[in-house]
């Protein structure tokens, strides 16, 4: 090869090198340098300043229950539901009163059939009321234990045998005697036995307040598996229950007086007092429950009503009628 062949080969060779290396660099991306955030408005103003941010997830709205002025709900309910019931099994005889009556602590609201129980009443009482059998008792005994003293007198003149039946006939008299008051005492018993068992099916309400429910009918056979025959609400007081934003928490406490308004068509002002706050809160919600007390006379505000409550310190009396 001469030297003009050579300088052609090796220019050659030079110039694809140097392509090869221009198009692996024309691959590559120039790195950028990140840009500085931009913050403008508020929170670039804050952090000119030096102070904290909030985060943006809270929104600037408190956590739950730290809210005082939120408005506090709450629902009226009766303080007590009573499901009224016999003591006993029977068949009801009557039901003297119906869904939506007023009724007074120890009025007779039922009444299950006691011909049976009376005519074991009545038995009991002939029987514990009847003298005859005792004294019968006693004055055998009186006349066995007179044989018995005359034949230890003469007992010298006697067989031995008769002496100790006089002396046996005496005793058991004595034991037949004990026997039959015992057994007057046992009538007595049965005849209050009997009295309870009737008074147990004369069924009474044991609260003042209105019968919600008639769940029997008269005919109708109580057994063990009925639950009740009625279910009566006391409705005077009412209570009141409440959940409240923990921020309220030092705002009340037991005995305060707070002011209920119930939702429309009700309406009006009433005036209720603090019986009980929960010492366990809800953490979800942010809250503590109240109950109240509301004197409602006269059953004129029913129950089952959603209200609003405000609190506040001012003294004043429990108004029973709205403002």
């Amino acid at each position: 090869m001469d030297r003009k062949q050579a300088v052609i080969y090796g220019g050659g060779a030079l110039a694809l090198i140097v392509g090869i290396t221009l198009v692996a660099r024309s691959g590559e991306t120039p790195a950028t340098p990140p840009k500085a955030p931009v913050t403008t408005g508020t929170v670039a103003t804050a952090k000119a300043a030096g102070t904290a941010v909030p985060s943006s997830s809270g929104n600037g709205v408190a956590p739950p229950g730290m809210d005082a002025a939120r408005p506090t709900d709450c629902l009226i309910e009766p303080s007590q539901v009573v499901r009224v019931n016999s003591g006993v099994e029977g068949v009801v005889q009557n039901i003297y009163v119906d869904r939506g009556d007023d009724v007074r602590r120890g009025q007779v609201v039922a009444q299950l059939y006691t011909d049976v129980e009376r005519a074991a009443a009545a038995a009991a009482q002939a029987r514990a009321s009847n003298p005859h059998a005792e004294r019968a008792a006693a004055s055998r005994a009186a006349y066995l234990a007179t044989v018995s003293q005359r034949s230890d007198q003469v007992s010298q003149y006697l067989a031995r045998d008769v002496v100790d039946e006089a002396r046996a006939n005496a005793q058991s008299a004595a034991e037949e005697r004990k026997a039959a008051a015992e057994e007057q005492r046992v009538a007595r018993l049965e005849y209050v036995q009997a009295q309870r068992v009737i008074g147990q099916k004369t069924v009474r309400s044991p609260v003042n307040g209105i019968v919600t429910e008639r769940r029997m009918a008269p005919g109708e056979y109580r057994g063990a598996d009925a639950t009740h025959i009625l279910t009566i609400a006391q409705v005077d007081p009412l209570n009141v229950e409440v959940f409240a934003p923990i921020a309220q928490l030092d705002a009340v406490q037991v005995g305060d007086e707070v002011s209920i308004f119930p939702e429309a068509p009700v309406g009006g002002k009433y005036r209720a007092r603090i019986k009980v706050i929960d010492r366990v809160f809800d953490a979800a919600s942010g809250t503590f429950g109240m109950r109240l007390a509301l004197p409602n006379p006269g059953n004129k505000l029913p129950a089952g009503l959603r209200c609003r409550l405000e609190i506040d310190r001012k003294p004043a009396s429990i108004a029973t009628r709205p403002e």
